[in-house]
């Protein structure tokens, strides 16, 4: 995947990350930002560009890796089972932009940029 100026970044898919503490009373709370704190909203739309070119209902050609972040299945599932149970067995390619949003900011904060190999660069200041 090619790294691309997050200038060129249509506005229109910078979306607020979900905040840690916010509308996530399905589930256990969030473990703490890390050390460096959590990535800007540009980060994040830097990271989806590198993902998917910001598309929130692609499907990877094998069909494995879906939506924005190209989650994998299990990966979503385990995600949603500890702080969003209602998105169980979600496609993610299906889920709507925001709960996909949360998903990865959730992500993020269990794992890091580990999760995203090549793009996760972006959400490292």
């Amino acid at each position: 995947m090619s790294t691309v100026p997050v200038s060129t970044v249509p506005a229109s898919t910078v979306p607020e990350p979900p905040a840690p503490t916010g509308p996530q009373s399905e589930g256990q709370p969030f473990p703490p930002a890390p050390p460096g704190g959590d990535p800007s909203p540009e980060q994040w739309a830097a990271l989806r560009y590198c993902e998917s070119q910001g598309n929130y209902q692609i499907v990877s050609a094998s069909g494995r890796f879906r939506g924005a972040y190209q989650f994998l299945q299990s990966t979503w599932d385990s995600v949603a089972s500890r702080y969003y149970p209602r998105l169980i067995g979600i496609d993610p390619a299906a889920a709507a932009p925001a709960d996909q949003d949360r998903q990865a900011f959730a992500l993020w904060r269990i794992d890091g940029r580990r999760p995203w190999p090549v793009c996760g660069i972006h959400l490292v200041s």
